[in-house]
């Protein structure tokens, strides 16, 4: 009885260890962009750890559709160190970054002027 009961615990153990093993995820951006040309909405930074062994940025274009930025690019280091300073706040980076075309596009328009 307590042969029985000891290889049923053993196999009851296994099962559950062999369920519960780590099994490495992949990364989610394949493909990275270096720039992305049209302006977004929102971005998710996905930080380097046991799942992918690099920081991944996921831009959501306006249209809705998504697009992985490479963190190594200037666009992305830009967005990736607003978004560190700010506490991991997207939104803060966005108005930023819309901010920041508004200024281009005045100093434009002041150069097509005079």
């Amino acid at each position: 009885m307590k042969l029985t009961a000891f290889a049923l615990l053993m196999f009851s153990l296994s099962i559950f260890l062999t369920e519960t093993q780590y099994v490495p995820k992949t990364c989610q951006c394949p493909k990275v962009l270096e720039r992305v040309q049209v302006p977004f909405s929102e971005f998710t930074v996905s930080p380097k750890g046991p799942n992918c062994f690099r920081d991944e940025i996921i831009v959501t274009k306006k249209n809705k559709s998504l697009v992985c930025l490479s963190p190594d690019g200037k666009q992305g280091k830009r967005l990736m160190t607003c978004w560190q300073k700010n506490g991991k706040n997207a939104a803060k980076c966005l108005r930023r970054q819309k901010q920041r075309q508004n200024k281009r596009r005045q100093a434009k328009s002041k150069k097509g002027i005079s």
